[in-house]
């Protein structure tokens, strides 16, 4: 049972929104009461706003209203000390596109895809990015008709390019290339250099949680709380990971543990995970009987996907913000456009 009722209380009972939403929404998209094409063309002008104002701030330093990040290597646009535009980016420019453009051009296509993807790459968000390599190669491998010979040169062009951005900004090349792990140890394998990272010490308080509140969790938005409790084992794993007595290490405490099956475990136990497997299940197979093609359900689908991806990390998938980006996604997902409005 939750470990604080008033918390999980008053994070859980307003999440009933997004239920009514989906319900009101997905019926003015199914009826034409809503013009999704001018809808499309207000999202994509803040985006493209969004955009210029990143574009501006990576070269300047601080962007068209003279903020500075705090971050030196981050980019949040007008989104100023709220390091989310990546993440608010990847939640539209895909269903910005099927909304607004029919035509399928692949060149097209691949021109709008491959900007976007280097503005969420001057973000400096590498979740994100990852994020969207993932739907982008799986929207060209999958779901687009093409030659593998002009796949493999688009693809190519990419990583070039990106290789080209991190030789000239020495920002972008320390947060992209630079090693996770607070260990100065070079020996360390893949998974204790993930395990002394600060993503890595969340891993471990949510285990350590779990450990202690298998079938239910300590209750939605406790873990804030419950891992000052587990500090001292947290870091006495650290050392025992890397005896380096003079590192200081991650305490494993934040305000949500960063990785969507961390915060379901600790908060919601194996119920929790059960639910949560439930719902992938359901969203995976929902369309496995329908046939490949590109259109605004399919790529919902796989921008869905990207959550449940392990390691990755994450916003707190109950906060307002991350929420009404799945669930944004989910609605398009399930909303039945007719074909010839597609």
């Amino acid at each position: 049972m939750a470990k604080d009722i008033e918390i999980s209380l008053l994070r859980t009972i307003p999440y009933f929104k997004f239920f009514v939403f989906i319900l009101v929404y997905k019926d003015f998209l199914e009826n034409k009461r809503i013009n999704k094409k001018k809808l499309g063309l207000v999202w994509f002008i803040t985006i493209g706003l969004l955009s210029f104002d990143i574009i501006y701030q990576s070269i300047f330093g601080n962007n068209i209203f003279n903020y500075v990040s705090y971050i030196e290597n981050r980019n949040s646009g007008f989104f100023m000390d709220e390091l989310v535009a990546g993440g608010f980016l990847l939640s539209f420019v895909y269903i910005i596109y099927t909304l607004i453009f029919s035509n399928q051009n692949k060149l097209y296509l691949f021109s709008y895809f491959f900007f976007f993807l280097i503005i969420i790459f001057l973000t400096g968000e590498r979740s994100n990015f990852l994020k969207f390599i993932f739907i982008f190669f799986c929207i060209y491998l999958f779901l687009l008709k093409d030659s593998v010979l002009l796949k493999t040169i688009k693809i190519s062009l990419i990583f070039l390019f990106l290789a080209i951005l991190l030789n000239f900004s020495e920002n972008l090349k320390s947060r992209y290339l630079s090693n996770i792990t607070y260990s100065s140890n070079q020996n360390l394998n893949l998974i204790d250099s993930y395990l002394t990272s600060e993503y890595g010490s969340h891993t471990i308080s949510s285990y350590l949680i779990f450990k202690e509140n298998t079938l239910f969790g300590v209750g939605t938005k406790n873990f804030r709380k419950e891992c000052s409790n587990y500090t001292d084992k947290v870091n006495k794993i650290l050392r025992n990971i890397d005896e380096n007595k003079g590192r200081i290490y991650p305490n494993g405490c934040g305000s949500h543990p960063h990785q969507i099956y961390n915060e379901i475990l600790s908060e919601h136990g194996l119920f929790g995970l059960i639910v949560l497997i439930f719902i992938f299940l359901k969203l995976f197979l929902r369309n496995m009987h329908s046939s490949y093609q590109f259109n605004i359900n399919s790529v919902c689908l796989i921008y869905l996907i990207t959550y449940f991806i392990p390691i990755l990390p994450n916003g707190s998938f109950f906060s307002t913000l991350t929420s009404t980006f799945f669930w944004m996604n989910y609605l398009f997902y399930t909303v039945n456009l007719k074909k010839n409005d597609q």
